[in-house]
């Protein structure tokens, strides 16, 4: 781990990208997804999972962790949390969402938009080394998407077979935003399929368009 640490701070500075030297890394067991970073104490902290250690994608993870950190240490407003507060309460509060299953997904489209600004940056740094390659970036993103939409079409099933289109849409545009090959269509197909079983009123749910459409306006143009 502390290798990778190393490593990874190496290739952000070498990118342009240095954060802090101050980073602290630690290892969650019980964590159920691959990280998270966060600040505590007032330092940075990158929290990974005990199966992000065995994935053999260490330093791609602590990279794409540190790429948050940077968009959040140079104020970029995808990382202002002020922001994206005004802009959650703002769309909640538009579109009537109440239930705790809504907010969760209006959460997670906000989630999707941070890592696809933080991947702006972390793919400038893997096309500089080996620490992400495209066949491991493939897997990786084929792994997010999933092709079998929920059966029931009940509200609260709708509402989270929105969030499994959420999770496909980002996979394939950061495959398709960072060049990323699709092999055999494979990420294609299985989006395709997905939404050939999607009934018509879930592939109208527009809050992913909505929350994007206010953050553009908002960084109004801020990329790298």
């Amino acid at each position: 781990m502390e290798k990778a640490t190393r490593n990874a701070l190496k290739l952000m500075n070498d990118a342009g990208f240095g954060i802090s030297d101050g980073l602290r890394v630690v290892v969650d067991p019980k964590l159920s997804f691959m990280g998270y970073s966060t600040r505590s104490d007032g330092g940075d902290v990158i929290v990974v999972s005990g199966m992000a250690l065995k994935s053999g994608m260490i330093e791609g993870l602590l990279i794409h962790e540190m790429c948050h950190i940077y968009r959040t240490n140079t104020n970029h407003p995808s990382h202002n949390q002020g922001l994206l507060n005004r802009v959650g309460q703002y769309v909640t509060r538009k579109s009537h969402l109440t239930e705790d299953y809504q907010i969760v997904i209006v959460q997670q489209a906000v989630n999707h938009l941070q890592d696809l600004y933080a991947d702006d940056v972390a793919f400038r740094v893997f096309n500089r080394s080996e620490a992400f390659p495209p066949d491991q970036a493939f897997d990786f993103f084929l792994s997010w998407i999933n092709d079998t939409p929920g059966a029931s079409r009940n509200v609260k099933a709708v509402w989270l077979n929105v969030g499994i289109m959420l999770n496909n849409c980002f996979a394939l545009s950061n495959m398709i935003r960072h060049h990323v090959p699709d092999v055999n269509n494979r990420a294609e197909n299985r989006v395709q399929k997905f939404l050939s079983h999607a009934n018509e009123r879930m592939r109208g749910v527009c809050i992913f368009q909505k929350i994007h459409d206010r953050l553009e306006r908002k960084c109004n143009g801020k990329g790298i």
